[in-house]
């Protein structure tokens, strides 16, 4: 048997002797402190699952609890597989009706040309005393000073830097013929507003008099004009591309002319009322989920009070009517909600898209009305989540419970720190007095031995 230091003298195992009286005292209560901790840190991984099953169905609550997912609107353009000559965007208040919408003209802005023989070169000096250049579009104008010996390119640049917030730019065309044509586009939209060039104050030089800016004209097809569309036999004008109050509730933007009439449908934003319909579903189906496995037998929550009266609450607000009184539906279970024998749900898109058909408003009421069970399930679900719901009141209950186990034990380990000390102090004590003992009976035995 080996002997540590402690029985060195009295050459007895007290090392082991220590260690076997502190184990005894020690390692049984240890386990039911550990074992208490892993109980803790199993109840507080089950409340984690559980919380994050719950915050993942709120979340589903809130997307279907939302005014603006049943009074979207959504738009059907019978054009096939064509480019699309005008784009249509409702607004919530736009009626659900079909529309023959046609796009007969663009709006567009204007430009100005120079004579053929003005110019031949983008380096001619256009003036040599300079002036004033003024150009009006509609009502508005600007005044561009030019400066002496100013070029053709020079007045470019000028005209672009000055005149790009008010949409007018400049440009250089040369034909390979020895001619250089000087343009001036102008952005701005609608019959009236095509551009005007004045260089009444502009002092130009010779080679320019009777040509350039005075002999500048709109050429065929340069002047500004409206955009204009035919909605059900109508013709609408607009100084833009933008109808914004041809139909009420719908903007129109004319991109190009059309071949012919495009049907137009507006209806009801079935398909993403459908998917979040699906989408909560599908939510409430794992809350089940994990309601059921974590409360199951011999789980860490079996019988634990919150799931059991949220389960029953949440199938109470299921099984609830939230119409409306003139409401041809009863419940969420005529609108294609099913309620299975599992306690789960189920979607019957036939129902559902039947049930739109009929009566559109009041399947929003069954979710969104004053007594819509989304409105109900987000009130009761906001007493279970958040920082002082109550998952996380329960979770921090067992933090505490885990921090006042670990307090506790820490604080029996000292005690058994203190116990081993005090062992190893009297043993100490015994193995000296051991050790006394032995060498005075060696020396009475030597001297017995030489008698």
């Amino acid at each position: 048997m080996a002997i540590g230091s402690l029985g060195a003298g009295s050459g007895m195992d007290l090392e082991s002797l220590v260690t076997d009286m502190v184990s005894a005292r020690r390692d049984t209560k240890v386990k039911l402190y550990q074992d208490k901790l892993a109980g803790y840190e199993a109840e507080l991984s089950a409340l984690g699952t559980v919380g994050s099953a719950i915050d993942n169905f709120k979340n589903y609550v809130k997307d279907l609890n939302k005014e603006e997912l049943f009074s979207g609107r959504n738009v059907i353009m019978a054009n096939g597989d064509e480019t699309p000559s005008f784009s249509v965007n409702p607004d919530k208040t736009a009626s659900t009706d079909e529309y023959s919408i046609q796009v007969t003209q663009l709006a567009k802005g204007s430009r100005l040309i120079s004579d053929i023989s003005s110019f031949s070169s983008r380096d001619e000096v256009v003036t040599s005393s300079g002036g004033t250049l003024t150009l009006s579009i509609g009502d508005e104008e600007f005044e561009i000073q030019v400066k002496p010996e100013t070029t053709l390119s020079g007045l470019r640049e000028q005209i672009n830097a000055e005149g790009k917030d008010h949409g007018v730019s400049a440009n250089l065309v040369n034909d390979g013929e020895g001619h250089t044509f000087f343009t001036i586009t102008s952005n701005t939209t609608g019959a009236g507003n095509t551009l005007h060039i004045d260089s009444s104050n502009l002092t130009l030089d010779s080679a320019a008099l009777g040509g350039f800016f005075p002999g500048m004209s709109v050429p065929e097809g340069g002047e500004a004009q409206d955009a204009y569309i035919v909605v059900d036999g109508i013709s609408v004008r607009s100084d833009s591309n933008s109808f914004d109050d041809a139909i009420a509730g719908l903007s129109i933007e004319a991109l190009e002319l059309s071949q012919e009439p495009v049907k137009v449908e507006v209806t009801y934003n079935q398909d993403q009322v459908k998917e979040t319909i699906q989408g909560f579903v599908s939510a409430y189906n794992d809350l089940i989920a994990v309601f059921k496995q974590s409360t199951a037998r011999g789980a860490v929550l079996n019988g634990n009070s919150m799931i059991r009266n949220l389960s029953s609450s949440l199938a109470g607000e299921l099984m609830s009517t939230h119409a409306s009184d003139d409401s041809p539906f009863t419940s969420i279970f005529d609108v294609g909600v099913d309620l299975q024998d599992n306690g789960t749900l189920a979607f019957d898109e036939n129902k559902f898209n039947r049930a739109v058909d009929a009566d559109f408003d009041s399947v929003a009421t069954l979710f969104i009305g004053p007594n819509g069970l989304a409105k109900s399930l987000d009130a009761l679900l906001d007493n279970y989540v958040g920082p002082r719901g109550m998952n996380n009141t329960l979770k921090d209950s067992v933090n505490k419970s885990i921090s006042d186990t670990e307090e506790s034990l820490a604080d029996y380990e000292e005690r058994m720190e203190k116990y081993e000390a005090s062992l190893r102090s009297k043993f100490t004590s015994l193995d000296t007095q051991l050790a006394n003992m032995n060498a005075q009976g060696d020396y009475l035995n030597s001297m017995l031995n030489k008698l």
